[in-house]
């Protein structure tokens, strides 16, 4: 029997997401707007998967997950969050969790999300408040390693990194969520990219450079099969 996460529950409430509104100045590519919705009871694992248990989750399944998640030393902590876990990954090892122990584990929904990483407040900015995130969330470190979880205080509601450390992985695609509050297209060279079927991650990680990206309202998307050393995911549980 795998061992299950720590589970906080989160009560049923009213959030107002995409609070305080976007800077206005800021060069980011998914700009949000404000809006209120019901977020019904939920269960939250109070850190993200680690490397260990999705380790373990390789090693009991046979599943083939990236090498460089072995590999890699700035992933050699069994406390590290886990790494280079695309979606689909992180959907597998929710669903195995989900059938090992009968219970509803998945991955968070965008709501969910923010309303567990606001922690109780209101229209703040981070899950501690308004103060700057120097010395309370693991970032501005791209040629570092990820801190172990809970390397950093809760936030109200006891959940620990709900920003930084390790972007985490949200149930919905893109275009679900933001509907007619599209994303600006992002361009190269070469091609179009629409992020618009992309999953959404939310909280930012280790390697982030602009403070914005932690704010509690920010949201980002990427492929459903990208294995990315700053994407992991935490579990939600249905209540």
């Amino acid at each position: 029997m795998p061992q299950e996460p720590e589970i906080v529950r989160i009560p049923a409430g009213t959030v107002c997401l995409g609070v305080p509104s976007f800077p206005p100045h800021s060069t980011l590519p998914h700009p949000w707007k404000q809006r209120q919705t019901v977020v019904p009871e939920f269960g939250v694992s109070r850190f993200a998967v680690t490397v260990g248990e999705y380790l373990c989750f390789a090693d009991v399944t046979g599943y083939a997950i990236a090498d460089a998640l072995r590999t890699d030393p700035r992933f050699s902590d069994p406390r590290a969050p886990a790494a280079f876990v695309s979606w689909i990954d992180a959907v597998r090892y929710a669903q195995w969790l989900a059938r090992e122990t009968g219970r509803p584990y998945r991955l968070l929904r965008d709501a969910e999300y923010e309303r567990a990483a606001r922690g109780g407040l209101e229209g703040k900015k981070f899950p501690w408040g308004d103060d700057p995130p120097e010395g309370r969330a693991d970032f501005q470190n791209p040629q570092g390693s990820p801190r172990p979880v809970g390397s950093f205080a809760p936030n109200g509601f006891a959940l620990h990194d709900m920003c930084g450390s390790m972007w985490s992985w949200c149930e919905e695609c893109y275009d679900q969520v933001v509907k007619d509050d599209r994303a600006k297209m992002c361009y190269d060279d070469t091609q179009i990219r629409d992020v618009r079927l992309n999953a959404i991650c939310r909280g930012g990680s280790f390697k982030t450079p602009d403070p914005v990206v932690l704010q509690c309202a920010y949201r980002h998307e990427d492929p459903i099969d990208g294995r990315f050393d700053c994407i992991g995911f935490r579990l939600a549980l249905t209540l």
